[in-house]
């Protein structure tokens, strides 16, 4: 299985804005979620109405287009999240999870999902429109269910696409003094749902796990990158962070507490310190399902 963390500074053909294959996108398209070797691709339209959304398979070079959400209990008029849903241990088939906000005639706003499957055809509206305090723009799947991380100190959520159910999922325990808007990451790695909030400068934090049966987070590593020094080590296959510093990504070892250089932008310089590619890094397995 090999396995790559894909960057938009990294490779133009494996970039956050590939322009390769998508002929008809002047403007090129952005990657939004990495999901067992397909990538969930959107063009750079100007407003959401406009965007068209592609299942892009980066081994094969192909792609397919997703039908307009148009006229779907008015989802397309102001989008908070698209989602891509794919196992294909289970099946060769993927699914699309859209979720729109809807004001109502008293002021107050509303979620509503829409779900799309490449076996079944067109978008289908799912349930009554709900409350949410969630950012639906990072939507992860793990464990048969998309997941989305609370955006305050409410309760975060997931969604079960068999049961076709949404549950409420516990926030990590980080401290209440902490603000929610510093750099987070939440992603599935090995077959587990991990999170980290990583603060300004901080440089030791814990790595959370979820259990199986969403019940609660514990803590999994304890990180601590007071360590790190000049001379990096031979790469060893395990548990690991990506980690972006002025010049370089950096692979971070979370058993051995070890790293090396993954990558060197070119002039030796990249904006900003010391941060994780959870925004703009993608991890790829290579696969030749056919979208």
């Amino acid at each position: 299985m090999n396995i790559d963390v894909v960057n938009n500074n990294i490779d133009v053909k494996h970039s956050n804005n590939i322009k390769a294959g998508f002929f008809d996108e002047s403007r090129g398209v952005r990657i939004l979620q990495s999901c067992n070797g397909l990538f969930l691709c959107c063009s750079n339209s100007a407003s959401d109405c406009n965007k068209r959304y592609y299942v892009y398979n980066p081994t094969t070079k192909n792609f397919s287009t997703l039908p307009k959400i148009s006229g779907v209990g008015g989802i397309s008029r102001r989008m908070c999240g698209m989602n891509l849903a794919f196992d294909p241990a289970k099946s060769p088939h993927y699914r699309a999870v859209c979720v729109g906000r809807l004001q109502l005639d008293s002021g107050d706003y509303r979620y509503q999902f829409a779900v799309y499957s490449s076996e079944k055809g067109p978008w289908r509206k799912w349930g009554d429109p709900f409350m949410a305090e969630v950012g639906f723009e990072k939507g992860v799947y793990w464990n048969r269910a998309i997941h989305w991380i609370s955006n305050g100190t409410a309760n975060s959520c997931y969604f079960n696409l068999e049961r076709q159910v949404l549950k409420i999922m516990p926030m990590p325990p980080i401290p209440d003094e902490w603000d929610w808007r510093s750099n987070s990451y939440i992603g599935e790695s090995c077959g587990h749902l991990h999170y980290v909030e990583f603060f300004g400068a901080q440089i030791q934090f814990d790595g959370y796990e979820m259990k199986m049966d969403h019940s609660e987070w514990f803590v999994k590593y304890r990180v601590d990158l007071s360590r790190v020094v000049d001379v990096y080590p031979e790469m060893i296959q395990d548990s690991f962070l990506v980690l972006q510093i002025p010049g370089k990504v950096v692979r971070y070892n979370l058993i051995c507490k070890t790293f090396e250089t993954m990558h060197e932008f070119e002039g030796g310089e990249s904006e900003g310190s010391l941060s994780f590619l959870g925004a703009n890094g993608f991890q790829y397995t290579g696969s030749l399902c056919c979208v």
